[in-house]
């Protein structure tokens, strides 16, 4: 009996009908496995199935990613009386989130491996065979990064799974795990070279992509010198810069930029419920309020969930990045019912991060053609400067021009609303502890509301710290998320985590 594959196993998949264009959304029908794999476009929709499950798989979705890596740390919270679980670690073993980013990872694995075992075997063109196969690997990679941070070590399956009896393994070490990632995308890069812009530009993985999420890896697995080297051969390839205007790097119309390196497509709509557009964009929404007894609102279709903490916001200085970042106070307002904009600037209730925010000022409705940036040039400049710190017990000259180019962004230097650098000064003559703390900060503000907070912290061991400086008792085992109950009840042979 033949097997068959669905590349669209729930309802949609991302369509790549061509290099030069978006992804964009598009139904497919099931292909019996055998006859699959035999030209490009088949090869493209099987690439297509992989990248659907980023933002119909409940991993970057409705901001789970942020509410699970940026909620435990000290930058955002639920705001208000409505305290997340995530905020007080109250998770358990069978809250749903964990299930929905198991699930997704474990669907985009195993559309990876179906991939990869095929495509190796097909008669199509080398180029297109390495492309196929550079971006499966670098696709697996991710997954099983996002896995590996929240889990620890998770079984690896770098086969398709053909039965249950397949699915069923016992968990790997995290050395394991991260020995996985870094071989696959040491095969993406090599398989995706040379660097391709069009590819780029139609938010595909390309070399640059697995140049920088491989120094990323590197830097979680604390490979100081593995990480530094890494990040200097993107920064060598000449092909990313920092967006001058930190305003622009989320703005629809600026997409697949000199700093995206690796971006979620997402096309503009009005429809919240559509999967075309991204949701991040409504869940971060200043809240209204009632403004001398007449209702306010700072978009027709926003629904905040999240906020900044207090006194993170508090303490982060007032330069054009902040302003561009979090907000306690907005220009303008509409008056519910209306589409007319009231500019004056007006007090909010708690502060919010607006860097997805971009309302049509003629419907006053929110533009969700944002794209969700997963690997940026800052963050290979900040990876690159903290990586050299822990590699030569302190910050050399190259760090310091690293981190100093995100600081200089972050006042923007070079555009019409530069500030004088008293605003944010340069860093110099500090002590490795000094600039580790000083990355740890830059990056606190410079990726608030991306979901990577928690995995900063756990670099250092720094998690625990966080929340019990919050009140909370936090058990030793909860710098790691539980294995889902469900999984367990699946597969026997997977043991939880400690404290759970």
């Amino acid at each position: 009996m033949k097997n068959y594959i669905t590349i669209l196993l729930l309802v949609i998949a991302l369509g790549f009908t061509s290099c030069t264009g978006p992804l964009n959304e598009e139904l497919f029908s099931s292909q019996q496995i055998d006859d699959f794999y035999q030209n490009q476009g088949q090869a493209d929709l099987a690439i297509a199935g992989i990248y659907q499950v980023l933002w119909n798989g409940y991993i970057y979705k409705n901001a789970d990613y942020i509410r699970l890596g940026d909620f435990p740390g000290e930058t955002m919270s639920a705001g208000g009386t409505n305290k997340d679980e995530h905020d007080i670690f109250a998770w358990t073993t069978s809250t749903s989130r964990f299930q929905y980013l198991w699930s997704a990872c474990y669907q985009g694995i195993d559309r990876a491996n179906q991939l990869i075992d095929r495509i190796a075997k097909s008669d199509v063109t080398t180029a297109v065979k390495n492309d196929a196969i550079g971006q499966g690997k670098f696709m697996r990679a991710l997954f099983y990064f996002n896995l590996v941070r929240a889990f620890g070590g998770v079984p690896l399956h770098i086969s398709a799974t053909s039965s249950v009896s397949d699915a069923a393994k016992a968990r790997n070490t995290s050395e394991e795990v991260y020995a996985q990632i870094i071989a696959d995308l040491k095969d993406s890069e090599t398989m995706l070279s040379p660097f391709n812009l069009t590819k780029h530009k139609a938010g595909y993985a390309t070399a640059g992509s697995a140049k920088a999420l491989l120094a990323k890896v590197y830097l979680q697995h604390k490979e100081w010198a593995n990480a530094a080297a890494k990040a200097k051969e993107l920064i060598d390839l000449n092909v990313y810069s920092l967006m001058k205007d930190y305003s622009q790097i989320w703005d629809p119309s600026y997409k697949n930029g000199s700093e995206q390196i690796f971006s979620i497509q997402h096309n503009n709509g009005a429809d919240n419920g559509s999967n075309l557009g991204e949701h991040i964009v409504y869940l971060l929404c200043p809240e209204g309020y009632t403004l001398n007894g007449v209702g306010i609102q700072f978009a027709k279709d926003g629904t905040s969930f999240g906020q900044v903490e207090k006194k993170f916001f508090n303490a982060t200085p007032n330069n054009y990045r902040k302003w561009y970042t979090m907000r306690d106070r907005m220009p303008r307002y509409l008056k519910v019912g209306t589409t007319t904009w009231v500019n004056d600037t007006v007090k909010l209730e708690q502060a919010y991060v607006v860097k997805y925010y971009y309302p049509d000022m003629s419907t006053g409705y929110l533009q969700t053609g944002v794209n969700f940036t997963i690997l940026r040039y800052s963050d290979v400049l900040l990876t690159y400067a903290e990586a050299l710190n822990e590699a030569n017990n302190g910050p050399t000259a190259e760090a310091y021009n690293a981190i100093n180019k995100v600081r200089q962004r972050a006042r923007a230097v070079g555009t019409a609303f530069e500030q004088p650098a008293s605003i944010y000064p340069d860093l110099a003559g500090l002590t490795k502890a000094q600039f580790r703390q000083a990355i740890l900060d830059e990056r606190a503000v410079e990726f608030v509301g991306e979901g990577e907070r928690r995995n900063d912290l756990n670099r250092y061991d720094l998690l625990l710290t966080v929340g019990n400086s919050f009140g909370v008792a936090v058990k030793p085992g909860y710098v790691l998320y539980p294995i889902p109950d469900a999984e367990i009840k699946l597969n026997p042979l997977l043991k939880q985590n400690p404290d759970y």
